[in-house]
């Protein structure tokens, strides 16, 4: 994805006069806004004035976690207020709040009286949907995540176990090979085949989950839009107008064909479901369930190109979010100085597991995964997605955060993630990889002892107010269950089966406004294991 071509950013630098116009009249523009941003402090600007404001928002195009990293040092946590923290997305500030009040921001409900806050608008606009789907009702009346809630739920997790792990080995004979050789391959992009495979078995069965020619646009869409959301976001909104509908391009070439692909089976589906049919004569799987669904919203959402685009606009999330997290598991284990110790507790964890149940085809099995599943937490936690996140905008009345500060309508709040990840007071050695930070003092432990201090345990699926990757409160991700589970079914298979080494220096992490650039030419050594 990103690193693929830099023609995009090429060209973005190119236009910086261009911006520096367009957002001097952003400055003005905002001289019009609320009074809340005279009472705090925007990061990048060190006095006053339209240059100085359009200078700050055009560097943060490269320099978002810079100004991020110093707004939560200066004022997160030394003095427990907000900051304003200016972006080409919003034109302005997006204004970042303390941790402190992010349990009671996110758990109370999106509506209060004289207040509504909504986490979708962010959610949206971060790869900007409206630019690819051109019907709102898809993004805006998302049936596909009722799906999700409704049938992906941890008590729903034995109906996948097996379907998974019979998916991921087959998988990875695929993509990785059985070879004894040593070979050289890129390891986001195999890595990301495994996943979309894996996952679209689930969503629509055999044999369309292993249509080859839908698992390729629907990952190179996933890709694009996510590629192209953050190209869009370096320019301001007005700009955006103008560039975002070319950008979106190459990500609408590739919807209209995984459309054309999916309708033949969505309307075999829509005709299941009419017929009323029951039993073995009606598909178990996740697009079945869309369809009945949909059915429930009203006979206007039976149409198959809507329903393609639901499944499309789900891919996004669930094929390039578990894709970004697995692959970044498997470089930040294998690139660790620790690998072997490491390696050698996974290896001992995951043989003993697997022989007590016959494989790792069963919830439960997969759940014993203890040292898997801190491995990817810990991933998750030093490889971030994005420097801040968890946006909540006000879409009526104002709210008042304290301190004297409330926050008007139209003003989008963000939480700073990425810092509270990697924050020592929080962690100890808070950039090491340390695989088994989650797990070791439980290591030891007799059975019993276990079972006791088993709701102290942190695992994929718990977001606390220090771990943050799968959302918090009343929005967390709903799809968690699934994506834990399968990957930690996907590492243990590559740690039993696989022997890895990175090619190369370690990866050097960057960022593009706020979203952090993935390893995508990274490439690793493999071979199958004798």
């Amino acid at each position: 994805m990103f690193g693929v071509e830099h023609l995009p950013i090429l060209a973005l630098i190119a236009t910086i006069l261009y911006l520096l116009q367009v957002l001097v009249v952003s400055f003005l523009q905002s001289r019009n806004q609320p009074k809340v941003w005279s009472k705090l402090e925007t990061i990048g600007i060190s006095s006053g004035g339209m240059f100085r404001w359009a200078w700050a928002l055009t560097k943060s195009i490269f320099s978002t976690r810079e100004y991020a990293s110093e707004g939560y040092k200066r004022f997160s946590k030394a003095l427990n207020l907000p900051f304003a923290l200016p972006t080409t997305w919003t034109g302005r500030s997006v204004v970042v709040v303390p941790p402190s009040i992010l349990h009671h921001m996110l758990t109370r409900p999106d509506k209060l009286p004289g207040s509504e806050i909504t986490n979708i608008l962010g959610l949206i606009e971060t790869i900007q949907l409206p630019y690819v789907i051109s019907d709102p009702d898809i993004y805006l009346n998302a049936l596909h995540f009722d799906v999700v809630r409704r049938k992906m739920s941890k008590k729903d997790m034995h109906l996948f176990a097996s379907m998974t792990a019979e998916e991921i080995d087959l998988a990875f004979s695929d993509i990785w090979g059985t070879s004894k050789e040593w070979k050289t391959i890129n390891g986001w992009d195999t890595c990301g085949r495994v996943i979309t495979r894996t996952a679209e078995r689930m969503m629509l069965g055999l044999p369309m989950g292993r249509n080859e020619k839908l698992l390729e646009a629907s990952r190179l869409y996933a890709n694009s839009v996510l590629l192209g959301g953050a190209i869009m976001n370096c320019f301001p909104p007005w700009a955006r107008k103008v560039v975002a509908p070319v950008i979106a391009l190459r990500a609408k070439f590739y919807q209209k064909r995984c459309v054309n692909i999916l309708i033949p089976i969505i309307n075999e589906r829509i005709h299941i479901f009419r017929e009323g049919k029951e039993g073995d004569d009606v598909p178990d799987d996740f697009l079945q369930w869309l369809v009945e669904i949909c059915a429930k919203d009203g006979l206007h959402q039976l149409d198959a190109p809507r329903i393609a685009n639901r499944l499309i606009a789900l891919m996004t999330p669930l094929i390039f979010a578990v894709c970004y997290v697995f692959a970044h598991a498997v470089i930040d284990l294998y690139g660790s100085p620790s690998k072997e110790e490491f390696l050698s507790g996974l290896e001992a964890e995951c043989s003993r597991v697997s022989s007590l149940n016959d494989g790792l085809k069963t919830a439960e099995s997969v759940e014993a995964l203890y040292r898997v599943d801190s491995t990817i937490r810990e991933s998750m936690r030093v490889s971030d997605v994005a420097v801040v996140n968890l946006y909540r905008d006000v879409i009526s009345g104002e709210l008042d955060i304290g301190n004297g500060i409330v926050i008007p309508q139209g003003v989008r709040m963000a939480f700073p993630t990425q810092n509270i990840h990697l924050d020592p007071d929080t962690y100890e050695d808070p950039k090491r990889f340390d695989a088994f930070r989650f797990v070791r003092k439980f290591e030891g432990l007799d059975e019993t002892t276990q079972q006791q201090k088993a709701q102290e345990r942190e695992l994929i699926v718990t977001p606390t107010v220090s771990f943050l990757p799968l959302g918090y409160g009343r929005h967390a991700c709903p799809g968690r269950w699934f994506a834990a589970q399968t990957m930690k079914q996907g590492l243990a298979y590559i740690i039993m089966n696989y022997d890895v080494e990175l090619v190369g220096p370690p990866v050097k992490r960057t960022a593009l406004l706020n979203q952090m650039i993935p390893p995508v030419d990274k490439q690793i050594r493999i071979r199958r294991k004798s």
